[in-house]
């Protein structure tokens, strides 16, 4: 989170507080668990993300579900 542009903005600046950076690194891990626990590829955004110092919340997260690879009808399944 360090090198972001915006970083100084969560550490305090302009006379604000800190904000909780615990709370958004354990945003960044939620939103990152779906990649690699699911069958399809998770397809998502995430913003905006409103972070201060009492806590984290994202006010817009569309999630759509896509198959790793593309399904072909001509192709059948043997079992």
């Amino acid at each position: 989170m360090t090198a972001l542009r915006s970083a100084q903005l969560l550490f305090g600046a302009h006379g604000s507080g800190p904000v909780d950076l615990e709370g958004l690194e354990q945003l960044l891990l939620r939103l990152s668990r779906p990649a690699a626990t699911c069958r399809s590829s998770p397809r998502s955004t995430s913003t905006p993300v409103l972070a201060t110092a009492e806590g984290v919340s994202v006010l817009d997260a569309p999630v759509r579900l896509v198959p790793r690879r593309p399904h072909d009808p001509c192709l059948r399944r043997l079992r």
